[in-house]
């Protein structure tokens, strides 16, 4: 049930940032996709102001994915409390006490804890996206203060911000492993939808039985993408069997269920269920074989394979080429700059043997 106490802030946001009325219907969809108690946790640690206007960013249209939510709201919730614990003001009013200084002052603490460029990069993101939120959508008189040029580590761009080897990526017989180590109608399904089709864990979890399209002569999955952007992706004839077998005939609620809760699956579970079928595959490490594992695996299977990269590209839905581009080269580097170093040892062997030969006949 939704908790009664937070409905009143809804109604009365401070006047000097008043944000309109928050519709019931917003406030119930969002304690279904972000959980009541991570709504009550953000209640808990924001002004009323900054809350309403949070429950209007995670509910506008660029925000589809359940993941994403989530997130955003985890990670509104960690600068909420640090902001608590700099100035010592609870609740936090994020909207006016996070300046351009203080935001300095943030990133100045993210590096004191040793997160990554990525890490860092991801929450000023996401305050970055609530200001500007507020200030074309709710035209409130307030400033964006993150500059990320200034607040944010720079990434790299070859291999897309991460150092080689960074991402894992799996040969194909240990994919193949793998796959013949799917035990249930979910199991396929999970690996299909990650690997086959080369979807992000996000991407998976936010799909609903109704995005089957089941009037083509195959059925086609809509899926949106990172981005919000949608495509299509025909479903092979053993999937659609693994499918609707899972689905025993529902048509509407989310694709994947926790049978567990009856809920969506959500990322954790993703995970928790290609770390089984590594270690049921007989994968080492299985802890470290994600879906992201899979998903790298099958964009560097399909370079490996000589596919366009352009073709590759669109089809992992990645924006820059470089992206994609690093996922073969976090794996493949070593080896081509092995020959490339083995080829100047063994032209200089040559020289120095030709020279030798030279002195000897002298």
């Amino acid at each position: 049930m939704t908790d009664p106490d937070l409905r009143p802030v809804l109604r009365t946001p401070p006047a000097e940032l008043r944000v309109r009325d928050v519709d019931q219907a917003i406030h119930d969809q969002l304690v279904s996709d972000i959980g009541e108690r991570r709504l009550e946790k953000l209640y808990r640690h924001v002004d009323a102001a900054t809350f309403g206007v949070v429950l209007h960013w995670l509910s506008s249209y660029q925000r589809r994915s359940i993941e994403t939510k989530r997130g955003y709201t985890d990670d509104i919730v960690l600068i909420a409390e640090w902001l608590t614990m700099t100035i010592g003001e609870y609740p936090a009013s994020l909207l006016t006490r996070m300046d351009f200084d203080m935001v300095l002052k943030w990133s100045v603490y993210a590096r004191s804890r040793d997160w990554s460029a990525r890490t860092q990069r991801r929450y000023l993101s996401a305050l970055s996206s609530l200001f500007d939120y507020a200030i074309r959508a709710l035209r409130l008189p307030i400033t964006n203060p993150v500059h990320m040029p200034t607040h944010a580590p720079p990434i790299g761009t070859s291999t897309n911000g991460r150092p080689p080897g960074a991402t894992r990526v799996l040969e194909v017989d240990e994919i193949a492993a793998m796959h013949a180590a799917c035990g249930s109608h979910e199991d396929f399904l999970v690996f299909d939808l990650l690997f086959t089709q080369g979807l992000r864990e996000s991407e998976v979890v936010a799909l609903d039985a109704d995005h089957v399209d089941r009037l083509a002569q195959s059925p086609v999955l809509h899926v949106a993408r990172k981005g919000g952007r949608w495509v299509k992706r025909q479903l092979s004839a053993e999937t659609v069997r693994h499918l609707d077998d899972y689905l025993e005939g529902r048509r509407e609620g989310p694709l994947l269920i926790s049978p567990r809760t009856g809920r969506r699956r959500d990322r954790h579970q993703l995970i928790n269920i290609t770390r089984r079928l590594a270690r049921h595959g007989d994968v080492a490490d299985p802890m470290r074989v994600t879906p992201h594992v899979l998903r790298a695996a099958a964009i560097t299977t399909l370079l490996d394979a000589g596919q366009p990269l352009q073709e590759v590209q669109e089809w992992a839905g990645h924006v820059h080429a470089s992206t994609t581009r690093g996922y073969w080269e976090r794996r493949n580097s070593i080896r081509r700059d092995a020959a490339l170093s083995a080829a100047l040892a063994a032209k200089l062997a040559a020289v120095e043997a030709g020279v030798q030969r030279k002195t000897s006949y002298r």
